[in-house]
């Protein structure tokens, strides 16, 4: 594993990728940590204000490598086999969806509770909302047209107005119970059934941490960072991409910082607890797209520097990147899993920790092993 990534593959996406992950990763896991070493509890809110990252991370890493992998090719001959991937990966992103719910239907069927809706929602994950992206992805790409960025700014803009005007008429109902389910908050309806279903299309849609409208709408936005890194690597003009990205991202943190202290919301505590995170908030997204663009920026000046050496350092990142979908898929069973085996010897201390994460990492290992693998197999003779 110690080969350079081939070169079919733009890295530095894949180690934005990477870092969303673990970021994602510190956010599921930190608090566990945290309370079996109290010790460490000063520095909880610092450590998992970086798990905050990952949501705006992979979504705006998901409209670039849109813009980077798909529009020029969906734009000409190509655009059969872009549907089809796009398609292909849909399906694959939905079969995921279903395996995450897994541990909550064990969790619901052990303790007896059958009820409807909390069976409905345990569906509920940033993977079906991947899902519905890369099915809308060609219909994207084809408002897009020959002016991208123009297209872009309308269509990403229009997804949030109109998810910010429709929660003015389809408020919460106050029958709604909160609750907090695996790694989310949400208001659960008791009874009836209907209800949870209308709750359910509403937390799909507008008013969730994974919202339809809203997630979408940033990912369009990122659509021509994309398309403009494609052209930067094309004509060899990766260092100017770079800086021209930096104001940009500058401009994003600043003004979502502004907009935040505005609002009176923004505060490392808010951030943590994560009750802001739904509805999205514009100053939300701004303030995170900001540090996630630099991070790009950062990973493909870094790659640049290093590819005279053939990237050997980076690489493991990359791979970790590539193997996102199974890690993510693979985390949401480590926790319940401890869970389970609590039934059989109870764990404590320490071990409670390093046994599952060990058991993890070898997981994540094999995946990176596996994609290294296809990576070298994919490499022309």
């Amino acid at each position: 594993m110690s080969l350079p990534a081939p070169a079919s593959r733009f890295t530095a996406i894949d180690e934005a990728r990477a870092l969303a992950i673990i970021s994602m990763m510190i956010m599921h896991f930190g608090p566990g940590v945290f309370q079996r070493l109290p010790a460490l509890e000063p520095l909880a809110e610092p450590i998992l204000f970086l798990g905050r990252f990952a949501t705006t991370t992979f979504i705006l890493v998901f409209g670039i490598t849109v813009g980077f992998v798909h529009f020029d090719r969906f734009q000409g001959s190509a655009r059969p086999r872009v549907l089809a991937a796009l398609y292909s990966r849909a399906r694959l992103l939905l079969l995921c969806a279903i395996a995450i719910c897994i541990p909550t239907y064990i969790n619901l069927w052990l303790a007896g509770d059958f009820q409807f809706n909390h069976w409905l929602f345990g569906t509920y994950s940033i993977l079906s909302y991947y899902a519905l992206a890369l099915l809308s992805a060609p219909l994207w790409l084809r408002l897009l047209g020959q002016t991208p960025l123009r297209n872009a700014i309308l269509l990403g803009v229009a997804h949030w107005l109109l998810a910010w005007a429709w929660l003015q008429f389809w408020p919460l109902d106050p029958a709604l119970t909160f609750q907090v389910y695996p790694h989310v908050s949400l208001y659960l309806p008791q009874t009836p059934d209907l209800l949870g279903v209308k709750e359910y299309l509403r937390l799909n849609l507008l008013s969730g941490p994974y919202a339809y409208l809203q997630l979408s709408g940033s990912a369009i936005l990122a659509i021509p960072v994309g398309i403009a890194l494609r052209r930067a690597v094309q004509t060899d003009q990766q260092p100017q991409f770079v800086w021209r990205m930096l104001p940009l991202a500058l401009a994003l943190a600043f003004s979502g910082a502004l907009l935040g202290l505005w609002s009176e919301e923004f505060s490392l505590h808010n951030i943590v607890q994560g009750d802001i995170k739904a509805p999205p908030r514009v100053w939300y997204w701004l303030f995170f797209a900001g540090p996630a663009l630099l991070l790009l920026g950062g990973f493909i000046l870094l790659d640049l520097k290093l590819n005279e050496y053939g990237n050997r350092l980076t690489y493991p990142l990359a791979l970790f990147g590539q193997a996102s979908l199974p890690i993510y898929t693979a985390h949401s069973f480590v926790l319940p899993g401890l869970n389970w085996l609590d039934q059989l010897v109870v764990v404590e201390g320490v071990g409670r920790i390093l046994l599952p994460f060990a058991l993890f990492a070898a997981y994540c290992a094999l995946v990176m092993d596996y994609y290294h693998r296809k990576s070298l197999r994919s490499r022309p003779v």
